[in-house]
């Protein structure tokens, strides 16, 4: 999953996504987490990672299981599948509602954690055209990012040593790193001006990023996924 082309697995988990939002069936969207927890592992993120990212998708899981339960339409009848018979549709309606918020948290999570931000950004250029001068900040703020959070590890150790207490979200914390980060990003529009870079001139790149077999595949497993499921369930 790390090596497919961003754009393509975008593309793709979009598709499921969207299909996942018309259908109403919590054994498809327990299935589609449970495809997405695999391909995480599979890609290499740590599982202590990725249990520590479940835990707020799980209260909201159980937290819409329960609303759906509590606020069923019919409370007397019977669903029927093809696998399986639930005797009391607030059941079904509380594991859709559950099932609905795994899924889409577990597609979200398969993007994100199998897909290098740089390589992101590189791919929506080559694929979706998106413009030099957008490419060019995104990639500046993500330079940016690792400043900021050593900037406010450092304004917070300076307050410890004075013997003052701070929240993590204090404006006394905040406030000093947003005026250095528009001290910083000033800075650097000026040097990426003087050094030439501009978002109208054409340019050419080192290190194009195609799409590749892999990727095609990849296309063309979610496409039939999506086909076998609406033509069987």
């Amino acid at each position: 999953m790390c090596s497919i082309n961003p754009a393509i697995k975008f593309i793709s988990l979009l598709a499921v996504t969207f299909f996942l939002a018309y259908r109403f069936d919590p054994v498809l969207n327990f299935a589609v987490f449970l495809i997405s927890v695999a391909a995480m592992l599979l890609s290499g993120v740590r599982l202590k990672k990725l249990c520590l990212y479940m835990i707020p998708v799980l209260i909201v899981a159980v937290g819409m299981f329960f609303t759906g339960y509590r606020f069923s339409a019919d409370h007397s009848m019977p669903v029927t599948t093809a696998d399986f018979l639930i005797s009391d549709s607030r059941w079904w309606n509380g594991l859709a509602q559950a099932g609905r918020v795994l899924a889409y948290a577990g597609l979200g999570y398969l993007f994100a954690l199998t897909t290098d931000r740089i390589f992101l950004i590189r791919s929506f250029k080559d694929q979706f055209h998106l413009p030099q001068i957008f490419v060019y900040g995104l990639l500046a703020a993500w330079g940016i990012v690792p400043h900021m959070m050593q900037e406010y590890k450092r304004t917070k150790a300076a307050f410890r040593a004075r013997g003052l207490s701070v929240v993590p979200v204090s404006p006394a914390l905040l406030k000093p790193l947003l005026v250095k980060s528009v001290r910083w990003s000033e800075e650097l529009a000026i040097a990426m001006e003087s050094k030439g870079f501009s978002g109208h001139e054409k340019r050419t790149d080192y290190a194009p990023v195609h799409i590749q077999i892999k990727d095609i595949l990849f296309l063309i497993v979610c496409a039939a996924f999506l086909f076998a499921v609406a033509l069987l369930r």
